[in-house]
Formats: C-alpha cells, sequence, structure tokens
C-alpha cells in the first residue's frame, strides 16, 4: 500500500551552507530511490522546525529498505550534525492520489489525537464536514490520513489545508461551517495545529 511519510526535523542552530547541500543531496537521494517527490515545510512560528513529506510504495520500502541503505546511513550521518529528527511516521495517503496543498502561501498541518474507539465516528464527521472545508481553501487543496506506526493506544490523524493567509484560518473557525467540524473535538483527545510553508532550498 502506497504511504505518505512524515517527519519532523529540527535545526540546531543557524543553517550553514553545508546543510543546505546536504538536505539538497538528501532531498534528490531519497526522490530517486522512492520514485516520489520530497518536499521540505517550515514552520512559521519557529522556523528551526522543519517537515519533511514524502511517498513510498510501502512502509517496508521505506523502513527495511530506504533507512538501513548504506546511502541513507551515510546522508544521516551528515545532516545529523546540523538537524535533530524530532520524529517520523506514515499515513495511509496515496501520495500518486492526493493533493498536499504545496502552492498555497500557508499549509496548515493539523494532527488529531483521537480515542481507539471513537475513529469510525471522528472519520464520518469528517467526510460530513469535508464540502466547507473545500469551499474555505478553494482554491487550494487540502487532504487528510491516519497513521499507521501508531504512538500508543490512541489514533492520529493528520490534515493538510492550504489558505490564501493566516488571518483566512481564524475566520474558518468563527464561522457556522465549523460548527459542523468542530464536532470532531468531542472525539479528540488532543490537537496540535502548525502553520508552515513550502521550503525552497534551491
Amino acid at each position: 500500500m502506497a504511504v505518505t511519510e512524515v517527519a519532523l526535523i529540527r535545526l540546531k542552530s543557524d543553517l550553514p551552507p553545508t546543510a543546505k547541500a546536504n538536505l539538497l543531496e538528501a532531498q534528490k537521494a531519497q526522490e530517486d530511490y522512492s520514485k516520489h517527490a520530497v518536499h521540505f515545510l517550515n514552520q512559521t512560528t519557529d522556523r528551526s522546525f522543519y517537515y519533511l513529506v514524502g511517498g513510498w510504495e510501502s512502509v517496508e520500502k521505506h523502513t527495511h529498505e530506504w533507512i538501513q541503505s548504506e546511502t541513507n546511513q551515510r546522508l544521516l550521518g551528515l545532516l545529523g550534525q546540523d538537524f535533530d529528527v524530532c520524529w517520523m511516521f506514515h499515513l495511509d495517503i496515496d501520495p500518486s492520489v492526493s493533493k498536499l496543498p504545496l502552492d498555497a502561501p500557508v499549509i496548515m498541518i493539523s494532527r488529531y489525537f483521537v480515542e481507539a474507539d471513537k475513529k469510525d465516528v471522528f472519520d464520518a464527521a469528517f467526510k460530513a464536514s469535508e464540502p466547507q472545508l473545500a469551499a474555505r481553501t478553494a482554491p487550494f487543496s487540502y487532504c487528510g490520513g491516519w497513521r499507521i506506526d501508531r504512538d500508543g493506544e490512541g489514533e492520529e490523524f493528520v490534515l493538510f489545508s492550504g489558505w490564501p493567509k493566516t488571518q483566512d484560518q481564524f475566520e474558518f473557525a468563527e464561522s457556522a461551517e465549523f460548527m459542523q467540524l468542530g464536532k470532531i473535538k468531542d472525539w479528540v483527545r488532543g490537537a496540535e495545529i502548525k502553520n508552515t510553508r513550502l521550503e525552497n532550498w534551491e
């Protein structure tokens, strides 16, 4: 099953030229191996945090082949001089079908931590609210999926949504349409919402 990888990395200090070159090398190497694009999203409130988003034909292809490969281990050694890997997991988002809102000025990453027995009702509530969300984020896209490699007893749903500007998110949160989406909170143990932008290393 094709999946989407999401990883959070933290820059230890200022971004030196060597770190940028190493990131570009790692990006190209992973793209060549996975045959899927790799993107870096920079958190707008704390620029030391970057999200790596890439695609894989399967979790096994990533974890059992690429991560253990000599090329990847060498690149991790180079990147480890300037970056810490905070976490990494996979989502049941097919990268060849779902479209990340990479063209949006603001890309919101929302992590919803859902009670294990509420996954189905959360999923139904989200799908019912999609027309309102699509209308608000247009002309930009959105996509979401469930975390595959779970950490603990609960479930996690991650939503990527594109917005023209941060203020548009606040206006949506105060709108009548959000009330339907807001019902999702009844089944959420917690949430983490961050705004990012696409980082172009060229």
